[in-house]
């Protein structure tokens, strides 16, 4: 059965540099970046963008899914401000088209120093990294999925502790 791979957590915390890791250790898998399904300048999030942005995840999911070289698609996506219900609306129009995939979510987590170091590495203002902390980084504490702590962790370590907890297919010799 095919894999919808879903990596979520605060922002900043360094899901999409772990899911590059994973599809560069990994056989048959495919990556989908949430971030350019909603590259739009400004980015006003109003019922049209909204639906571009859902269309825009919806299909390269569903190319995929569809695509019989491909087992596991791997999508780092937070779920916080109204994107859960985004997610939703995606995966109840995915599943009528491909009924047989599983979705695996894995929150990833650091701490607060570790997250604000990654968010300042990766360029982020002042301002976007003091909203990211404030928005998203207790967003996650309780959901209901494994939680990696990636504060100690390299990204190619965490890559392979979701390999192995997704039953993911490594590439022989990775």
């Amino acid at each position: 059965m095919k894999k919808l791979l879903l990596i979520t957590g605060p922002n900043g915390v360094g899901k999409s540099t772990t899911a590059e890791c994973i599809l560069e250790a990994c056989t048959r898998c495919a990556y989908v970046d949430a971030d350019w399904c909603r590259a739009i300048n400004p980015f006003p999030l109003t019922p049209a963008t909204r639906g571009t942005v859902i269309a825009n995840i919806h299909a390269l999911l569903l190319n995929y899914l569809l695509c019989s070289d491909i087992e596991t698609i791997i999508f780092p996506y937070a779920l916080h401000g109204g994107r859960q219900d985004m997610l939703d609306t995606v995966l109840s129009r995915l599943r009528p088209a491909v009924p047989a995939f599983s979705l695996v979510t894995v929150v990833v987590t650091c701490s607060l120093e570790e997250n604000i170091r990654r968010a300042q590495q990766d360029g982020r203002s002042p301002e976007r990294i003091a909203r990211g902390v404030r928005n998203t980084f207790t967003y996650y504490d309780d959901m209901d999925a494994p939680h990696i702590d990636t504060t100690h962790l390299t990204p190619q370590q965490t890559a392979a502790l979701i390999i192995e907890l997704a039953a993911l297919r490594p590439q022989t010799g990775a």
